[in-house]
Formats: C-alpha cells, sequence, structure tokens
C-alpha cells in the first residue's frame, strides 16, 4: 500500500503543474524513444524540449491511460489538472502534455532538441516496483530469424538470463555455455542470451554462429536488457526460476575462470552452483533468499536514469549511421554514470584504432578496485546454513 498512497498523494500535487506551452506551435513530426519502442509521430506539438503528443500515444510514452478521470495505471488515477494547456485541442485533434507529466512522476527524458528526438525512461513506480519485489521484469527482443522472444515465453522453466557483446571477450565463452547448456537442456532449463550489441544482428550472428549455440540467442540493439535489471558490464547472468521470480541478481556469469591481461576474471563455482540450482531448485545453497536478495535490487537514481535516456538517444542515432550525434549522446551518458562499463565498451567499439587503448586506461584507474564486482559463493563449511 505503500506505492499505492505514493502514488495517490501525488495526485493532490498535479494541480500545481506549470509546465504549459506559452504560445500555438505548429505541429511537427518528431520521433519518441519509450518503453521498448520508436514512435515516429507524424504530428506533436513542440516548444523547445515540451512535448505535446495526439492523445493515442500518452500509453505508449507513460505507461498510463489517459481516461476521463484522468492517468490511469491499474486502478490508480491520477487526475488531469483543469488548466487548458495540459489538454491542447488543436485542429481537430487532442494533444497531451507528455514532458509535464514526465516532470512529475519522475519520468527522466532526455531530448536532442534539433533532431526532435526524445528518450524517455520507464516511470520509476512502473519499472523498480516490480523488480524491487523480486519479479524479472518482462521484455521482447528478435531472435536470429527475426521473431520477437519474450522472458514470460520461458515461465515453467528454469532461466540463465545472460548478456554478452561482441565487443566483449565474453564472445569466446558463448561455447562454453551450449557444451553446458547441452549437458541440461533437458532439465527443464533454458539460456536467454541477450547480446548488448547496438551494431545488430550483422556484428552478433557470426558469434552465434561460431559456438553452434541451441539456447536462445537475442539480440538488443538498445541495451534494454541492461536497463530492465541494472546491468553494468558483460557478460552479466541473472538466474530466474520457474515463476518469473529472480533467484540470484545480476553479476558476471562467466562458464569457467577465464585468465585475460594477466587477470583471472570468472570462477568455475558459478557454473556449478547454477548447476545444483538447476538440480535442487530453493534447496540449492546458491539459490539466495528473498532477504538477502532485496538490498541487491536497489533502484536508480535520477542522474543514473538521466544517463540510460542519453544512451538509448545514442544507440538511436547509431542505427541511423549517425556517428557525431551517437558519440556525443553517448558522452553524456559516460560523465552521467562513469562506472556503467556497457556505456563506454559499446562507444568505443566502433574505433577500433583506440579502442583496446581506451580500454586498458580505464582499467588502470580502477587501481585495486576489481574490473568485476566479485560473486559471493556460499562457503562449503556453511553449505548447510543456507546461501550466502
Amino acid at each position: 500500500m505503500k506505492g499505492l498512497t505514493a502514488i495517490l498523494g501525488l495526485a493532490c500535487a498535479v494541480t500545481m503543474w506549470p509546465d504549459v506551452l506559452v504560445a500555438e506551435p505548429v505541429p511537427m513530426k518528431v520521433t519518441v524513444l519509450a518503453r521498448e519502442a520508436k514512435l515516429d509521430i507524424e504530428r506533436a506539438l513542440v516548444d523547445d524540449d515540451r512535448l505535446l503528443v495526439p492523445s493515442e500515444y500518452v500509453q505508449a510514452i507513460t505507461g498510463f491511460e489517459l481516461k476521463p478521470q484522468g492517468l490511469c495505471a491499474g486502478d490508480v488515477c491520477i487526475p488531469i489538472p483543469s488548466d487548458a494547456g495540459w489538454l491542447v485541442k488543436q485542429d481537430g485533434a487532442t494533444y497531451f502534455n507528455v514532458s509535464g507529466f514526465a516532470h512529475k512522476v519522475d519520468q527522466v527524458f532526455a531530448v536532442d532538441v534539433e533532431q526532435k528526438v526524445w528518450s524517455f525512461t520507464p516511470v520509476p513506480r512502473a519499472q523498480t516496483q516490480p523488480l524491487l519485489a523480486g519479479n524479472a521484469p518482462d521484455f521482447a527482443l528478435p531472435n536470429r530469424a527475426g521473431k520477437l522472444v519474450r522472458l514470460s515465453d520461458f515461465r515453467g522453466k528454469k532461466v540463465l538470463l545472460l548478456t554478452w557483446a561482441s565487443w566483449c571477450g565474453c564472445r569466446f565463452d558463448l561455447a562454453g555455455w551450449e557444451k553446458f547448456y547441452e549437458s541440461l537442456h533437458d532439465a527443464n532449463f533454458e539460456i536467454v542470451a541477450a547480446a548488448q550489441d547496438t551494431g545488430g544482428p550483422k556484428v552478433v550472428d557470426p558469434w552465434y554462429e561460431k559456438a553452434h549455440v541451441s539456447f536462445t540467442a537475442l539480440t538488443d540493439t538498445q541495451h534494454t536488457v541492461s536497463s530492465l535489471y541494472q546491468m553494468v558490464n558483460v557478460p552479466s547472468g541473472v538466474w530466474i526460476d520457474e515463476s518469473g521470480k529472480i533467484v540470484r541478481s545480476a553479476e558476471v556469469a562467466y562458464s569457467q575462470k577465464q585468465h585475460v591481461l594477466g587477470q583471472d576474471i570468472g570462477d568455475d563455482r558459478y557454473a556449478a552452483g547454477l548447476r545444483d540450482w538447476i538440480a535442487n531448485g530453493p534447496q540449492s545453497s546458491y539459490a539466495v533468499t528473498a532477504d538477502k536478495l532485496r538490498p541487491r535490487l536497489t533502484a536508480r537514481n535520477a542522474q543514473q536514469r538521466l544517463a540510460d535516456a542519453h544512451f538509448k538517444l545514442g544507440a538511436y542515432f547509431s542505427s541511423q549511421g549517425n556517428r557525431e550525434l551517437a558519440t556525443k549522446h553517448w558522452q553524456e551518458s559516460q560523465q552521467l554514470s562513469p562506472d556503467n562499463w556497457n556505456y563506454h565498451r559499446q562507444d568505443w567499439s566502433f574505433d577500433k584504432s583506440k579502442e583496446m587503448a581506451n580500454f586498458l586506461a580505464k582499467v588502470r584507474k580502477l587501481g585495486t578496485r576489481p574490473y568485476y564486482d566479485p560473486v559471493e559463493f556460499p562457503q562449503p563449511e556453511s553449505a548447510d546454513s543456507g546461501a550466502k
């Protein structure tokens, strides 16, 4: 009820919304990136970074449905202010101020004003509440045949959600995960691999093919999975049980220990623990109990969410072949969230002459800090006491 109370309390404040258009603008075409979708809106009202869209796009951008009683999500409705600036009727169309709404519900967005492209992060309550409750956020991504696959398609199976990228040495570990999968794929288990790679199938598919993967192989050009699960590096793995609950949150996921650049990375215990959990379920000492998992599922702050919005803008412009604008927004995301390796390495991957030098320079700045956060495993002597 706390989340519900917070939203209802917000309804008392929305009557103070001042974010209105001061002049009647000419409708124009804009692009909006929101909730895993790219929306090309032919007629929107724009004033600098303020954006009013035709009413039929409101739910796609905000997750709230525009109804006579207000903006509604489930049983919660936020009344619409009576100020005419929030619902504007012009040339027979009704427009709603989505940028003003975003400000009041803490839905962070970034905009490239000149290009008329907006990037909206999810409304925090809609994104973080399921995650903080230990529910695995759903998503839909294309497989190698171009068919959309949802995480929820695998309900009833244990799942390793695995991220990797063509610009990471972990691409060579796909073969290791395929060997692991071949030994267990009849055990009501699935590996769902999502390549975090704006290069798309062109750079991703050759690595899937080289490893002869038979598990679910997806391409994630927008880094959607990393955003949803708050991942900052690859490879990252999340264990998800048959009911869609998170059993282990995002952590480095190699199929076996690797020795790279003079360092040991990964741990043989990760795959061994995964195998134990597949066999024993919640009785496995590698399964993290809900009370110990909860502190690991922290919400991103506003600055980190703004970094993600800029990263999505960069990914969009990269897909359009505009490297200058892609770099501009990616560098903004890196400044806002400097510890997010995915932001840096995706950007660097497009300049092979500097990619390794940039990577090594940033690694050196870590000093004694590890490149990957250490993974917590149960201690052999305390295996009977449960997960650590």
